[in-house]
This record gives C-alpha cells, structure tokens and sequence, in this order.
C-alpha cells in the first residue's frame, strides 16, 4: 500500500456501520476536544454528531457533495435539543448512534445518542430536526421536497 492510498474497508471503517435501523459511530475524545479540566468542551458533542450525521448519511449512499453541486441541494440542521448526561473525559471512546424517529416531504427528525464505551454511561441525548434546502435560491434557503430516493433511505427502505 503506497503512503496516501487506503483500502476501501479502512474508509467503510471510518464511516461506522448500520445495524438495522441504527447508525453506529465511533470516535476517540483527543486533546483539542476538551477544556483545561481535560473534559469534553460542551460544543464538541455537536460537532460529534455531526460527523456522525454525514457518516450516517454516506453509509445511506447519500452524496451530500453530489447534491450540492448537481442541484444546489442539502442538508441543515434547523433545531437541536440536547440533554447533557454525563461528562466524558480525554481519551474515551464514544459510540454516536443516530436514528431516524420521523421523515417528512422537506424534513427529518433524528435522534442521536453518545454513550462512552468504557463506562457504557450514556454522555448526551438530542434531538435534531434537520430540512432539505435548495441552497441557491435568491437571498436564502428555501424548503424544498427530498427526492423520492432519498426519502426512502432515510425511512429505511434502503439495501443495508
């Protein structure tokens, strides 16, 4: 294997894996990722699930590059409620689970769970409602329908 080149299981690896309906993602907590007491900085627990979000959605075979540059189309977050559990600390490995509670014509509501693999506590809960924008409309982002495909990936319609 040449220095840059990976094989195509280690970039499957990256993208965790579904387990049925569930998306499963795992991440070690580094050091940029904490506060000078060496816990999680409470901002990071978003910026987790949104990697664990694109994961999901590349684990779906959903192209969010794809959908941006062939239609100006994509995927924002346009609320999120979160629920801080328990802290996790440098170090842990976490496991981000997402799961589809609810889809929509233009809209999908995800929840997600981070729990610490050592410990088996859960670390947060949210909530994420999520719209499909066309994101060159004039002046802002509008709503726009999913397309059917998609739709049926998010509901779980989608080869696993």
């Amino acid at each position: 294997m040449t220095g840059s080149a990976f094989h195509g299981d280690a970039v499957h690896q990256l993208d965790g894996h579904l387990d049925d309906t569930v998306h499963r993602y795992h991440l070690r907590v580094q050091y940029e990722d904490t506060d000078a007491g060496g816990i999680v900085y409470h901002a990071q627990y978003l910026a987790f699930a949104e990697r664990a979000r694109s994961a999901w959605l590349r684990c779906l075979g959903i192209d969010q590059q794809a959908l941006l540059t062939r239609d100006g189309n994509g995927f924002v977050v346009r609320h999120i409620d979160i629920d801080f559990v328990q802290a996790a600390a440098l170090s842990a490995v976490l496991e981000i689970t997402s799961e589809v509670m609810k889809t929509g014509g233009a809209s999908v509501k995800l929840r997600q769970t981070i729990t610490n693999m050592q410990s088996c506590h859960i670390v947060a809960r949210l909530v994420v409602d999520i719209g499909f924008v066309n994101l060159q409309s004039a002046g802002a982002a509008r709503a726009c329908r999913m397309p059917q495909d998609i739709r049926n990936k998010l509901a779980g319609g989608a080869q696993k």
